[in-house]
């Protein structure tokens, strides 16, 4: 990402942060559709694996489910026009309305991608939003915020006025009188209209079967009262069956806003064929005498062709979005044309990288709720690390990253470096009660003055760790410390070769490594973090031992996804060899509660502990119930569960270096959680967690200590 890029994504940054407003709007969203959601989904456990399989297979047979879609429209009296572009299906559309005619549209994703609604205003038609929050952006001239409530950015005051302003009233400020004040305005409009414009939430091959749903009933009207009707949808909207169809309805309804099904349903299979007799033929609401589908194709056998067919999977339900926490502080900064990681695929895909890089490629942070969230399981994250990759192929990771990352891949670089911080250090950091903070204010390296960043160790880990010989050991491990603890919170390392040690395991230590390359990855320069891989692979395969743990669950993932996806290309013996070591990955908490017989802590620890899930240990390595066991043996913890325990806490490695006012941000929601369980101690699995969230205590006059669930477990053994 260049200077001037990066420059446009701050300042994007920066004015969705201030936009407190917007803020409230999307938590207000959050607390009804999280909760709901997140209730309604284990109702139905098949749903997801299921669709993943409807999608899976129309993409890898998207022209046979074309074909068959558009013989089945056709059979039904309805006219199909496949657009290759945006601009076809502009003109395609306005071919079909009457000039400075009158035209009701629905809540439609594939409209907002063509930008139908300003093309047809720009050529003198009118343009009536017909999506209660669709007609509020429309009214206020902004755009939407929201995949299913565009208007949440809105307050109820400012929606007040603006229909106000059109009704010609002061109208009460209350939802409910809102309400009819938006139905009586549309009324006249449905009824005159000339065309209906809607989307289509799925499209059944097999009888050519339109599938809309929705909770207002607007989308109803339109598809009925106009005499044209037409659907704009992508091709990935096509399904082989209408059971398939079926099932995207109700999971767009479980996923998107918690429901078992939306509120209206409507199937529609071709034009009107049953006029009612005793009504004049022009008279509306019985139906359309003209149905058009047109199937964009708008890039994407480009998308696939790319890799990205997955992005096509989506369903627009904006599951991803209610819980992504970057979307949640700056709303609808982040993304082009669809919110969210989503939509910079999709102006990758249309050839725009750049586009998709100032719309906020370096924003993701990686945390995979949107994922987990999905009811496609879409690996957004993944997509958004190729894309980076391919920014990076063309133009370079930027002169700061390079020389980090040239750094962290040289084993003699991190010592003399530390070193160098431990002695001069003083110049630029000063001490504080929690850490260290800048002198100077270096905020274009993620360092204003306020910052509480952890204390150099003077000497490493690898330096100072004597692991305790063991005459019969019930396993012998390997251990990776990772650049954290090995150069400022080598505390967690002495902790951990305590607790192994209680429990008669031997550890053994590499002689020399580097960083296990996931900041490299995550910022597409796979050059240099092949180049750390291989030194760490060589460095650890030559232990013997029956498991190699972690402390750092980042570092776990590395070494157990991601340097099988580095090689995988590479020869069939070093592909042996990465995968016989990524076999043997375990982070402590799964090690301690699967692989030994853990020794009961004795020592009482009178603390009241919370604990917080690392993102890649709770969502890559599956591993949360674990630590909480481990807390909960330990003599006098009192431990409470917090709430949205496994949410982001913003660190991110470096993104808390590039974006650090958006990283305290979410983090601020997180310290909100754990101050609400009256916790003494704030537990976790993860280095850099720790070290995010003393920055953040610090920053609030906070008092919890943070501690790794191993300090907390070696200290009950005794260890002070």
């Amino acid at each position: 990402m260049g200077k001037q890029t990066y420059k446009i994504v701050k300042s994007k940054v920066t004015e969705g942060l201030k936009d407190m407003e917007s803020r409230k709007g999307r938590f207000r969203a959050f607390d009804a559709i999280r909760p709901a959601m997140l209730k309604m989904v284990p109702n139905y456990p098949e749903l997801s694996n299921r669709l993943r399989q409807i999608k899976e297979y129309s993409m890898d047979h998207l022209d046979e489910v074309i074909a068959k879609a558009q013989r089945s429209l056709e059979e039904k009296g309805c006219k199909v026009y496949l657009a290759d572009t945006a601009e076809d299906a502009q003109n395609y559309i306005a071919s079909l309305i009457p000039k400075e005619g009158l035209v009701v549209k629905s809540k439609s994703n594939a409209g907002k991608e063509i930008n139908i609604s300003h093309y047809l205003e720009d050529r003198g038609v009118t343009v009536v939003e017909t999506d209660l929050g669709d007609r509020i952006n429309q009214l206020a001239k902004c755009e939407a915020s929201h995949s299913l409530a565009p208007a949440i950015h809105l307050s109820i005051e400012k929606i007040t006025q603006l229909f106000s302003e059109e009704e010609g009233i002061q109208l009460e400020c209350t939802p409910e009188a809102l309400v009819v004040s938006a139905r009586k305005g549309l009324r006249d409009f449905l009824v005159k209209a000339d065309v209906g414009i809607s989307g289509a939430n799925a499209i059944a091959a097999d009888t050519g079967s339109i599938f809309v749903t929705e909770n207002e009933g607007n989308i109803r009207a339109v598809s009925m009262m106009p005499k044209v009707h037409i659907v704009i949808a992508g091709v990935e909207k096509i399904v082989s069956t209408l059971e398939d169809a079926m099932q995207v309805v109700r999971a767009a309804a479980v996923y998107g806003v918690g429901q078992d099904i939306g509120t209206y349903v409507s199937v529609i299979s071709g034009v009107s064929e049953s006029l009612d007799p005793d009504l004049d033929e022009d008279t509306h609401g019985q139906g359309p005498k003209e149905v058009h589908i047109v199937l964009l194709k708008n890039g994407r056998q480009e998308a696939i062709e790319a890799g990205f067919q997955e992005s096509l999977y989506c369903i627009n339900c904006g599951s991803c979005l209610n819980f992504c926490p970057v979307y949640a502080e700056v709303g609808s900064k982040y993304g082009y044309k669809y919110l969210g990681g989503r939509g910079l695929v999709f102006a990758a895909f249309h050839g725009d990288l750049e586009k998709t890089e100032e719309n906020g490629l370096s924003l993701c942070i990686g945390c995979q709720k949107c994922q987990t969230a999905c009811p496609v399981q879409m690996a957004t994250p993944n997509m958004l690390w190729k894309l980076r990759q391919d920014a990076v192929a063309q133009k370079g990771v930027g002169w700061k990253k390079n020389l980090i990352f040239s750094m962290l891949s040289k084993p003699q670089t991190l010592p003399v470096v530390n070193k160098l911080a431990t002695t001069f250090g003083k110049l630029a950091l000063k001490e504080s009660d929690k850490g260290m903070t800048s002198r100077l204010t270096l905020n274009s390296f993620g360092l204003p003055q306020e910052r509480v960043i952890p204390r150099f160790s003077g000497k490493s880990f690898t330096e100072i760790a004597k692991p305790k010989p063991l005459a019969k050991p019930v396993k012998k491990v390997g251990f990776y410390p990772g650049c954290v603890v090995n150069y400022t919170e080598t505390d967690l390392g002495e902790a951990l070769l305590h607790v192994l040690a209680e429990n008669n395991v031997e550890v053994k230590l590499a002689n020399e490594d580097v960083c296990c390359g996931i900041p490299s990855i995550v910022s597409g320069d796979l050059d240099h973090a092949k180049t750390m891989a291989l030194k760490n692979i060589a460095a650890y395969s030559s232990l013997e031992m029956d498991a190699l743990v972690f402390v750092c669950p980042s570092c776990a993932v590395a070494f157990k996804e991601e340097y099988p996806k580095l090689f995988a290309e590479d020869s069939p013996e070093l592909q042996k060899k990465v995968r016989n070591l990524a076999l043997k990955v375990k982070d402590i908490n799964e090690f301690l509660s699967q692989d030994i017989r853990l020794k009961p802590p004795e020592h009482r620890v009178a603390e009241t502990v919370t604990y917080h899930d690392p993102c890649h240990l709770a969502r890559s390595m599956g591993v949360k119930k674990e630590p909480r066991e481990i807390i909960q043996k330990i003599p006098g913890v009192n431990y409470v569960e917090m709430q949205d325990a496994d949410m982001c806490c913003g660190f991110g490695g470096s993104f808390s270096l590039s974006f650090y006012e958006l990283s305290q941000r979410i983090n601020e929601g997180k310290l909100k959680d754990v101050a609400d369980t009256q916790a003494t101690t704030l537990a976790t699995s993860c280095p850099g967690c720790m070290v995010h969230f003393r920055d953040g205590i610090a920053q609030h006059a906070m008092k919890q200590k943070v501690s790794h669930v191993v300090q907390i477990l070696s200290r009950a053994y005794g260890r002070r």
